[in-house]
């Protein structure tokens, strides 16, 4: 047998280079396709946006965004449950820049962006008291499920307010909650023979809305001849956007503060994967009053000042009155 000429070594060579060289391309393709959790993941997503989020347009554009991210290589490769949240997260944001919708771990909590720290209190009353001018104070924190211990304390902080000339509520740290909760509160502060529409939220699923009223019959102190003021900050969003909101259009309040954060949309929570949920606007408020509301564009106060200023600017607002 002849030996090999150096021509036939050198395309011997090339070819088990080439050889080589397409085994890597092929790995590569195959680590870079989407891992078949990630995979199944986005496309859960991408359903369960078009299936329930309010409005039916901009669901179709979340989900088509999703599905085409997919196919472009965006969700390519291994990646944490963390990870992957996280991009989805920033994905469905960029379509839709709702504050409510999120993509979150689900053992995860709310979080806030700006680690605020909120203040801890029971039931989310802090201690209702008196500040000079015989102006009663209370902070509420979150509207919290209208359950017996809130219910109970909630009447216990009015009863204190019930001396005073004027009532200021602090809703600079409030993130939200329950607008049964928002109903609650909202009947001390009006005659309880008449109930009056304070706001309807409309859901997309079932084609139904639910009017919220003034309660007729509630525990503690009748308030409706207090004037009444709320203090807000662009943290104040959801459910305490909705009770400044209703209290704004009916002329009942005047709100001190910053622009609130601009989330009117009731939610659901999806599980999307294992470790991952999905936070799904599903209802929209809409006020018996403007036909609108605050979404993405927050509510502006009456009296426009910083939210460490809003306090002593409504004192002096009342002490002027």
């Amino acid at each position: 047998m002849g030996a090999i000429s150096s021509v036939d070594g050198f395309i011997f060579t090339l070819m088990i280079k080439c050889f080589y060289f397409s085994l890597l391309v092929v790995a590569f393709a195959c680590d870079a396709r989407p891992a078949p959790h990630v995979e199944s993941t986005v496309k859960a997503l991408a359903t369960a946006l078009k299936d329930n989020y309010i409005y039916e347009d901009k669901a179709e554009q979340m989900s088509d965004h999703l599905l085409q991210r997919l196919g472009e290589g965006k969700f390519d490769g291994e990646m944490t449950d963390e990870q992957l949240a996280n991009l989805l997260h920033e994905e469905v944001r960029s379509v839709v820049g709702d504050k409510h919708l999120r993509i979150r771990l689900s053992s995860r909590g709310r979080s806030t962006s700006n680690r605020r720290e909120v203040p801890s209190y029971p039931n989310g009353f802090g201690k209702a008291r008196m500040l000079a001018g015989q102006v009663g104070y209370l902070e509420i924190t979150g509207f919290h499920n209208p359950i017996s211990a809130f219910r109970a304390d909630l009447t216990k902080q009015m009863t204190l307010l019930s001396g005073a000339k004027a009532v200021i509520l602090d809703l600079r740290n409030n993130g939200g909650g329950s607008p049964e909760a928002v109903q609650l509160i909202s009947s001390y502060f009006f005659d309880r023979s008449k109930p009056v529409h304070l706001n309807t939220l409309y859901f997309r699923n079932s084609d139904s809305s639910t009017d919220f009223y003034t309660l007729q019959e509630i525990e503690g102190p009748d308030l409706q001849s207090k004037p009444l003021l709320i203090l807000t900050s662009d943290y104040t969003f959801s459910a305490a956007e909705e009770f400044t909101y209703n209290m704004q259009s009916l002329k009942r309040a005047t709100i001190v503060g910053e622009t609130t954060g601009g989330g009117a949309h009731p939610v659901n929570r999806y599980t999307i994967s294992e470790g991952i949920v999905a936070i799904i606007p599903v209802g929209r408020a809409i006020n018996p009053i403007t036909k609108t509301n605050w979404e993405g564009v927050g509510i502006k106060p009456d009296v426009e000042v910083d939210e460490e200023s809003a306090l002593d600017k409504a004192l002096e607002l009342l002490s002027g009155s």
